[in-house]
């Protein structure tokens, strides 16, 4: 059965390569460039082999920041290979004990694992002038390794029931999103703060080593430094950990194997919501139904949670250079950013595009209900980023001109993405599933469409954005007024013909978008 089960996963890895020529292309470039990445490691370890400061630290720190990185990045962000997923196998009465291990053999036969397992293989090339330091790296980048993807797999498992509920869902996604973008202001602090290298790398890696992290990893370090009692204690409690992983993950691997999957219940809805507020239009339900979309779909969550984050990384920023130059930009672009949201609105309806096919719901008022959704979730934001900065600093001669080019840049984004939107679609996050999740085959698509896209944007920015440089080089108030002027009528002038290019796109080809987004499904 074990055997089976192993070839069936090995078939099934190479089947996924058949499905299309972009997914395969996309996991040649991929698996090109983690092997690039590998083989500048390993040859970095080589060559600067016996001159590294603090080895023994740093290899804790990389083997820790690898089972860290199987522990949050798969269960929590993308998921894992999910072709034998436990639960899969509930209605086939195959005895707990003979499935259990074979499914937790099945985790290791993947493209990540095997790139894991040889990037720790490299990095234990530093060792390279001690044999016995060597040997023991090297047995330490394997059970490393093992550590990372059985804790990937039992989080997984764990997770499954709590990924049904679409809470759950939500808030790890915006709390894994505010921790990745405050990652690098957190290191950065960390790192000036102290004084030298010793002062943070030895700590962090002695309380690493002691831990699930780090434990098999901190082993070549305590046998270089010949502390050989610490490195009986790293290699006890490395087996423990593992033991003990091992034995909780067969455990829920069988319980999965036997307990149906948890259903995802409905959400339920009270009054009309958005609709009650909205004119009893055409546009006024299509922007109700938009703006709905915005409060409760995670997948639009990134347009708003980038807003406050982008102030403080700006602040930080500055607060580290002694310039604030950037927090003067922020009207601009949080403007720029959340009109170019909406450019993905009809691939994320789904086969909820339906609703507006087949009721014949005119392009026009289609592009201005989306449009008039997104306008009343960025203005308020696009204005205190716009205002407030030139107010805190006493430059209040920037207003006018900030407050042009922000209003330029929501408004022709606006257009913009009502006409790309009627146009183009691609494959995105479908309807509950998580919002950072990239479907396979479309990021070449994805890239140059979201990049021809914005490269329209700046381009028709270009007759807001020269009175605005001129203002700016000048210190001239009365230029930025020439800029809000030229920001409301280029603006608007554009947000309207973006409507109505969009709206007559939209008719021609609603029943491809109808096509394409039911293949994106």
């Amino acid at each position: 059965m074990v055997a089976h089960v192993l070839s069936l996963k090995l078939r099934l890895l190479a089947n996924g390569f058949k499905r299309s020529v972009g997914q395969l292309i996309g996991v040649i470039i991929g698996g090109l460039y983690a092997l690039g990445m590998i083989t500048m490691l390993t040859l970095a370890m080589w060559f600067t082999a016996g001159d590294i400061p603090f080895q023994g630290e740093i290899f804790t720190l990389i083997g820790s920041a690898v089972v860290l990185g199987w522990a949050i990045i798969p269960p929590l962000l993308t998921g894992v290979d999910l072709t034998l997923e436990p639960s899969r196998f509930v209605h086939f009465g195959i005895p707990e004990k003979t499935l259990g291990p074979a499914l937790v053999l099945a985790g290791f036969i993947s493209i990540p694992a095997v790139l894991t397992i040889a990037g720790l293989l490299g990095a234990s090339l530093m060792w390279r002038f001690d044999a016995g330091a060597l040997m023991l790296a090297l047995l330490a980048a394997v059970a490393t390794a093992v550590m990372a993807i059985l804790l990937c797999q039992y989080l997984v498992i764990m997770a499954t029931a709590l990924r049904a509920k679409r809470r759950f869902r939500e808030l790890t996604f915006v709390l894994l999103f505010v921790v990745l973008i405050a990652l690098g202001p957190i290191v950065t602090s960390a790192l000036s703060a102290a004084q030298s290298m010793s002062d943070w790398i030895q700590p962090i890696a002695a309380v690493l080593g002691y831990t699930p992290l780090g434990a098999f990893a901190a082993i070549p370090g305590a046998f270089a430094s010949e502390l050989y009692g610490q490195m009986a204690i790293h290699l006890a409690l490395g087996l423990l950990y593992l033991g003990g992983l091992y034995l909780l993950l067969a455990r829920a691997t069988a319980k999965a194997t036997v307990t149906p999957p948890p259903e995802q219940r409905a959400a339920t809805a009270k009054g009309l919501g958005f609709f009650k507020l909205m004119p009893a239009t055409p546009t006024g339900a299509v922007a109700a139904r938009a703006l709905t979309y915005w409060f409760k779909d995670p997948r639009y969550a990134i347009g708003v949670l980038i807003v406050p984050m982008l102030p403080l990384l700006f602040w930080f920023t500055g607060n580290q250079t002694g310039s604030y130059v950037m927090m003067f930009l922020l009207g601009p672009l949080i403007g720029i950013l959340m009109g170019f949201s909406i450019s993905a609105d009809i691939s994320y309806d789904n086969t909820a595009f339906a609703l507006h096919a087949l009721t014949g719901i005119s392009g026009r008022a289609d592009r201005a209900g989306r449009v008039l959704s997104c306008f009343l979730i960025a203005i308020v934001p696009v204005l205190a980023a716009a205002i407030l900065p030139g107010l805190i600093s006493g430059a209040l001669w920037r207003i006018p001109g900030d407050l042009g080019l922000s209003l330029a840049g929501l408004l022709i984004a606006l257009g913009v993405a009502s006409v790309s939107s009627a146009r183009y679609t691609y494959s995105v996050p479908l309807p509950g599933d998580n919002p950072m999740k990239t479907p396979p085959g479309n990021g070449m698509r994805i890239a140059l469409t979201q990049l021809g896209i914005m490269l329209a944007m700046g381009l028709l920015l270009i007759p807001v954005l020269i009175p605005y440089i001129i203002g700016w080089v000048k210190q001239s108030q009365s230029f930025g007024f020439i800029t809000l002027g030229a920001g409301l009528v280029v603006g608007i002038g554009l947000m309207l013909g973006g409507i109505a290019l969009g709206g007559k796109w939209y008719e021609k080809r609603t029943p491809e978008l109808m096509q394409s987004v039911i293949l994106n499904k």
